[in-house]
């Protein structure tokens, strides 16, 4: 083959984005770290309400769900190329969690020792409310307030 052929194919290859990673999944309210291949120098999340991207040092990135739904993260490099991307999926509770669906309505339970009332995303207002209400008082009394 030619000297032209390889290096039109070098050029491509330099020039070819990033491939695209399988769809990350994470739980709500939980944290993955994601080791990525080259320093990051930009994180974008297509929707800062599903997830939240928080850069622990340039190779690796701690992926926070923060509600139901998919977005997607991508990853650029000093130069501006794209060195990661991917779907980005958050997902509901692990097996330690119960979600009981009433009329219209869901209610939320974490059940690690016992079953106890949780706010998650989707909740019932009334239900989510109640439970903020709780953590907050008990949050207020720690701090002495």
């Amino acid at each position: 083959m030619s000297k032209k052929f390889f290096a039109a194919l070098a050029v491509a290859i330099a020039f070819a984005p990033a491939a695209f990673a399988d769809p990350l999944k994470v739980t709500v309210d939980q944290t993955v770290p994601l080791k990525i291949a080259g320093a990051a120098n930009s994180v974008i999340v297509g929707n800062a309400s599903v997830a939240d991207v928080a850069v622990h040092d340039a190779r690796t990135l701690l992926v926070t769900g923060k509600s139901f739904g998919s977005t997607n993260l991508t990853v650029l490099d000093r130069a501006g190329n794209t060195i990661y991307s991917s779907q980005l999926i958050v997902g509901g509770e692990d097996d330690a969690g119960v979600t009981i669906v009433r009329g219209q309505g869901t209610y939320s339970y974490s059940c690690v020792d016992k079953c106890r009332a949780t706010p998650m995303v989707g909740d019932d207002p009334g239900h989510f409310s109640s439970v903020m209400g709780t953590i907050n008082s008990k949050a207020s009394a720690a701090r002495g307030q």
